[in-house]
């Protein structure tokens, strides 16, 4: 495959044990530390793929097109293609197009309109090369229904190139592709880099606990006194759904500003059941305009009750601006056992909380840079209570790290508990 010698050159240093950019093997997982080079290498080897192969098509993916837009799109368009005349970005068709026939199309896995329009890229739905980036979003149906798609006939070889920071031991890339020896396997380090800033390894160098375990050290690893221990992303992360008008609905708020600002919308069933479905996790925005977005997404419908954290000042401008809160129970202890038993199966063999799949409505782009979680979802393996000198996990008050969106959380499962008994 051609690569500019720049490319070339980026990537030689890093440990990449044997070659990715000759590897034809139908499925690459690039992973490792944070700052590896993994998105670079993978985008480099879709527009290469595109650039040999005449008629072929490529497809790069986040899980929410959305995410699409202002990563893996800008990304391709101003760093891996760079202005080449040859290639042009047609926003319309969402799409990259050669000179030679070849295409590359973007798009997401986040509901069935995504998936749907996913359908009708390509000749006769084939593919010959995907780039699934931030991978460890995808779910394994997701991963599935591309791999039935790699029917390309433009060059002797299809691929599925995942890159991903590494997640829990148990995530179906880790048992399936990794463990499961079903795709070939490459890590590289923020360190064998020579391209990382000295701040964005000091940045890397300041992380702590899970975080650091993953993101410096790049181990597949859950954290160890993890509050929450019963959270299973295959069982409590839900694919979106219409909710039906008679559901109560109703938000819970944990305040912020150099801290993330949380706003949760909840809606339940008549069995109990809660759904996060709805959220706000964004730093260094003020009150006042946040209550204006709340809002307007919150559009028409019949929100029961706010509650949120007792901070008299946040909680007024909140109420000027059309968002009456009450105070929250913030008992962390009961609070916690409460979310425990909603995690547990109950009778009918179901938790009694979920989150919808792409609950989030903007990542907040100063948290990814510093490799904190940005959104509820990605607290819950980093939440965990601290040590004694022995390492034994110390269960009396978590670590107050990571914590935003799981006190948000807390607020929500503490009021509807107070509905019940009411």
């Amino acid at each position: 495959m051609a690569q500019s010698d720049g490319t070339r050159a980026l990537f030689q240093p890093l440990d990449w044990q044997i070659d990715p950019w000759r590897d034809t093997f139908p499925t690459l997982v690039l992973t490792g530390s944070a700052g590896g080079g993994k998105s670079r290498l993978a985008a480099e080897k879709i527009h290469g793929f595109c650039m040999r192969y005449k008629n072929a098509t490529g497809l790069v993916l986040r899980k929410a097109y959305e995410y699409a837009t202002k990563s893996v799109i800008p990304f391709l368009a101003h760093t891996v293609i760079a202005g080449d005349p040859l290639v042009q970005y047609r926003k319309a068709a969402r799409s990259f197009q050669y000179w030679n026939g070849s295409i590359i199309y973007a798009g997401g896995m986040k509901d069935d309109r995504q998936r749907e329009a996913l359908r009708s890229m390509g000749g006769e739905g084939r593919l010959d090369i995907v780039w699934m980036e931030e991978a460890n979003a995808f779910t394994e149906d997701d991963y599935n229904e591309i791999l039935a798609r790699m029917r390309g006939i433009a060059a002797p070889w299809t691929q599925i190139i995942l890159s991903t920071n590494p997640d829990a031991p148990t995530h179906w890339i880790k048992r399936r592709l990794i463990d499961g020896g079903k795709a070939h396997i490459y890590y590289s380090g923020a360190l064998d880099n020579p391209h990382n800033p000295p701040a964005y390894l000091e940045t890397l160098g300041q992380l702590t606990g899970l975080l650091a375990l993953r993101l410096c050290k790049g181990q597949w690893v859950q954290a160890e006194g993890a509050v929450y221990d019963t959270f299973d992303m295959r069982l409590h992360v839900v694919e979106p759904f219409t909710i039906p008008s008679e559901w109560k609905r109703f938000r819970s708020i944990d305040f912020g500003y150099t801290n993330p600002f949380v706003c949760q919308w909840w809606a339940r069933d008549g069995d109990g059941r809660m759904y996060l479905y709805r959220e706000i996790y964004v730093t260094q925005c003020l009150v006042e305009d946040l209550a204006r977005q709340i809002v307007d997404l919150t559009g028409y419908e019949r929100i029961e009750m706010t509650v949120a954290d007792h901070d008299a000042e946040d909680r007024a401008t909140l109420e000027r601006h059309g968002v009456p809160t009450q105070p929250a129970d913030k008992r962390v202890t009961v609070g916690i056992q409460e979310v425990q038993a909603r995690l547990r199966k109950a009778g009918d063999g179901k938790p009694r909380l979920f989150l919808f799949r792409g609950a989030l409505v903007e990542v907040d782009r100063r948290l990814e840079t510093r490799k904190r979680p940005t959104c509820t979802e990605q607290e819950f393996p980093a939440y965990s209570w601290p040590k004694s000198p022995q390492g034994k996990s110390l269960k009396e008050m978590p670590i107050d790290e990571n914590d935003h969106g799981m006190d948000a959380m807390r607020y929500a499962t503490m009021y509807k508990k107070a509905k019940l008994l009411g």
